[in-house]
């Protein structure tokens, strides 16, 4: 499901007008006409209901009077906040229905900052309904505007944003000054990009996505589909059951993939058990953990299905010396896994190194492999096969330079400069993960929970990466697939156990179920 950045909806919309006829005001209607049935809905059970819609002065306010209009005619007793004015005679859509709603003689309160007394009391209310401003938000709030939002937040039972809450950046999720925390946005035509991004998803509450008119095919004219920096794909249900790799009937474990599995150390054996587990639940065929002596002894008591091959350690750590005469058998494997447990020792980011020199097939890279990198980034740019990085936000700091404040204010840009910089898939690990290609493409993965937030999580997401590229995948549709069933994995977990008491094994046993 594609999403579109402020610049895009603008571009859909004047050509929906200006080319193909369709009057905006007409548009306009059947926004307001959306909203109300998901308003008339969270008002259903109360008598005698009451609403407020918090109007701007723009299109999202012209919006907001449409609403007030519709609401008034279903019996819903609706008043109107006004933040600025509007001019008379102004010759736009908002203005037309401006000048309905004031012949109605629906109550009307206009503030702004030369007026700046917000005499209503949102509390007395129902439903507040959001529509200040719209997608095209380039300024922080200030002002009478920010005042309300404050008070909004406060004092409102229940608020509906109209295509986007009010200080949210429709391409970032970036919070503009404040902005309004909804229960729901109703949203047209097509999703926002913003709305899917944290901070943004946390402010928009349930996202609708409502068709007001705009022919979908619009977003493939070639001057739309090229402007799209900040456009993203959403991966829905359907969408990633296409991309799991076919299973033929008569097959074996050859036609599944061989996974090579660095991973573990003498503190940290769980590491290399859920990434070696996380592969055979994905699907792949055979699962080698070459690790050292301590590691294997968890790991036969672990799962009897991973093969285990011991190396040379130092301290229960790898070492230069582990991955000695072993070129040949790793570039025979589907793909490798590196990272998980490994430690931080100068020895065991010595072998990190080593191991990217010689490496030619995909390798997936996580946790203490990404710190063994952080010290020679360029390293990324000598691979001579397709790699996939996994950093959560810490890890992407080390990585980039970049604050942990600074990545998570712009996740979406973080992830796909560093896959086009170095030719790397980024999965970007957040609330809402972020997978970029090196081409550009970027996919934010909505599913998931809190449940998540436990050690050896990422080292399951790792595995199940690893076993998609096994099983044929390219990495980056196997990125895709492990955050899509990673999420839905903790989804199903938090059914039979709370979100505090998940585990990653409880994910890992999830995996083979949201995947039947």
């Amino acid at each position: 499901m594609k999403t579109v950045t402020s610049r895009q909806m603008q571009k859909i919309e004047q050509t929906a007008i200006e080319e193909l006829g369709i009057p905006s005001i007409i548009l306009m209607e059947n926004a307001a006409i959306c909203t109300v049935k998901h308003c008339l809905k969270a008002l259903e059970n109360i008598t005698n209901p009451k609403a407020v819609v918090v109007a701007g002065t723009g299109n999202n306010g012209g919006d907001g009077f449409a609403i007030a209009r519709l609401l008034h005619l279903k019996g819903v007793q609706t008043c109107v906040l006004l933040t600025g004015e509007i001019q008379d005679g102004k010759k736009s859509d908002a203005f037309t229905n401006f000048q309905i709603v004031s012949k109605l003689n629906i109550p009307l309160i206009t503030v702004n900052d030369n007026n700046n007394s917000i005499d209503i009391n949102f509390n007395d209310y129902d439903l507040v309904i959001d529509a200040i401003f719209g997608t095209g938000l380039a300024r922080n709030t200030e002002g009478i505007a920010y005042n309300i939002i404050e008070k909004m937040n406060r004092d409102a039972k229940y608020i509906i944003s109209v295509d986007i809450p009010s200080g949210i950046h429709s391409d970032t999720g970036r919070i503009m000054g404040n902005a309004v925390k909804a229960k729901e946005t109703v949203t047209f035509a097509f999703p926002k990009t913003g709305l899917y991004l944290y901070p943004g998803a946390e402010y928009a509450g349930k996202i609708h996505i409502e068709d007001i008119g705009i022919p979908h095919a619009l977003l493939e004219k070639e001057e739309i589909k090229t402007d799209n920096d900040l456009s993203a794909n959403i991966l829905t249900e359907s969408e990633a059951k296409s991309l799991l790799p076919l299973r033929k009937q008569r097959s074996n474990k050859g036609d599944y993939g061989k996974v090579i599995v660095f991973a573990g150390s003498s503190e940290m054996p769980g590491a290399a058990a859920l990434s070696c587990s996380a592969v055979y639940a994905a699907g792949g065929g055979l699962v080698c953990a070459y690790t050292v002596p301590s590691v294997s002894d968890v790991l036969h008591k672990w799962q009897r299905e991973i093969v285990t091959h011991n190396v040379p350690d130092l301290n229960g750590m790898y070492c230069k010396n582990s991955i000695e005469n072993l070129s040949e058998e790793i570039n025979k494997a589907s793909v490798i896994i590196a990272g998980p447990g490994i430690g931080r020792s100068d020895e065991t980011i010595e072998f990190v190194h080593e191991l990217l020199k010689i490496v030619k097939v995909p390798i997936v890279l996580d946790a203490d492999a990404l710190f063994a990198i952080s010290s020679n980034i360029d390293i990324l740019k000598t691979l001579k096969a397709p790699c996939v990085i996994t950093p959560h936000p810490g890890e992407m700091s080390r990585l980039t330079g970049l604050s942990v404040s600074e990545i998570l204010d712009d996740i979406f840009g973080a992830a796909s400069n560093f896959a086009v910089k170095y030719n790397v898939v980024t999965l970007l690990k957040d609330a809402h993960t972020v997978i970029a290609n090196p081409n550009g493409e970027v996919i934010i993965n909505i599913t998931g929970n809190n449940a998540l937030s436990k050690a050896g999580t990422g080292d399951v997401l790792t595995g199940l990466i690893a076993g998609f590229i096994a099983q044929g995948a390219d990495v980056f549709n196997a990125s895709i697939l492990g955050a899509y069933y990673h999420g839905r994995a903790a989804e199903e977990a938090v059914l039979s156990k709370s979100n505090y008491g998940v585990t990653a094994s409880d994910i890992l046993d999830n995996i083979p179920i949201v995947m039947r």
